[in-house]
């Protein structure tokens, strides 16, 4: 079974038009229906850095999560925002992005490795009173274009240290689309196989013509879970590059259709998400 993620948070985070907190519930409660495993709605984050964002709490206290089996993930970016977060009880994860590029991580958050890997403790810590569930996702895991040191030894160890602390659920993602598509089948088969007890998800930023190529070597690589957004749209506006378009949701779902591959979503809800989308962005 294929688990698909929609992040409506990446969609939204770089747009310059400021999307009313009333038409983002709207459109979150009709997500929360459409059979995702993960709905990534938002984030606390600066809202001097990320103004789109700044509604969030708002968003969540005004969602309907009644018999919604749909968990909520939201994004942080540091260990002050995590205490702030840990508050709402509708939400089920805790997401904080660490990228292998040092480089880029001081870009998107400000912070250095040593004071990451601090913040990835804080929110484990936190995550284990407060009942809720850590995600480290991994940036830059298939390439780098800061000019850091990478290679997928280098992966592996910051994987391996996240495994230590106790994290079976890992993102990977491609957040400035570096890898070609033989480097994300080849990551899979390494990291996959050397942590069998660890589930790992593809974040796919790539141009549209590339995308389904990427996502088939995933899939024959071992990877079950992927991070989709309707339109494909969004993009991480701290990159300092031009932000490549996400994984489209309706051309991932058609492509498990063409391929026969199980998954959960509901068509009828589907269809109305792709039209309420449609009208949104």
């Amino acid at each position: 079974m294929i688990k698909i993620n929609e992040s409506p948070r990446d969609a939204m985070q770089a747009l310059s038009k400021i999307i009313s907190t009333q038409h983002k519930v709207e459109y979150i409660d009709l997500l929360l229906k459409v059979g995702f495993q993960i709905l990534d709605l938002g984030s606390f984050v600066s809202p001097n850095a990320v103004p789109q964002m700044k509604d969030t709490a708002d968003v969540l206290k005004k969602i309907n999560t009644d018999n919604i089996k749909t968990e909520i993930s939201v994004l942080v970016g540091n260990s002050y925002y995590a205490e702030k977060l840990s508050e709402y009880e509708q939400v089920d994860y805790i997401n904080y992005p660490f990228s292998i590029s040092e480089k880029f991580q001081r870009l998107n958050l400000k912070a250095g490795f040593e004071k990451s890997v601090r913040t990835i403790d804080n929110i484990i810590e936190l995550c284990i009173k407060t009942n809720k569930k850590p995600i480290i996702s991994i940036s830059e895991a298939f390439g780098n274009p800061y000019d850091d040191d990478w290679g997928i030894d280098i992966l592996m160890e910051w994987i391996e240290i996240l495994y230590e602390k106790g994290l079976r659920y890992i993102p990977l993602a491609d957040t400035t689309a570096s890898g070609s598509t033989h480097l994300i089948g080849l990551v899979y088969k390494n990291v996959i196989p050397e942590f069998p007890d660890v589930e790992f998800n593809l974040h796919l930023h790539s141009n549209s013509s590339e995308a389904l190529l990427k996502i088939e070597n995933a899939y024959i690589s071992g990877c079950r879970n992927f991070d989709t957004v309707f339109n494909g749209m969004g993009g991480c506006p701290m990159t300092g590059k031009e932000p490549v378009a996400n994984l489209n949701t309706l051309d991932f779902v058609n492509w498990l259709d063409k391929n026969k591959i199980e998954h959960t979503i509901k068509n009828s809800f589907f269809e109305k998400a792709i039209k309420k989308a449609a009208e949104l962005f």
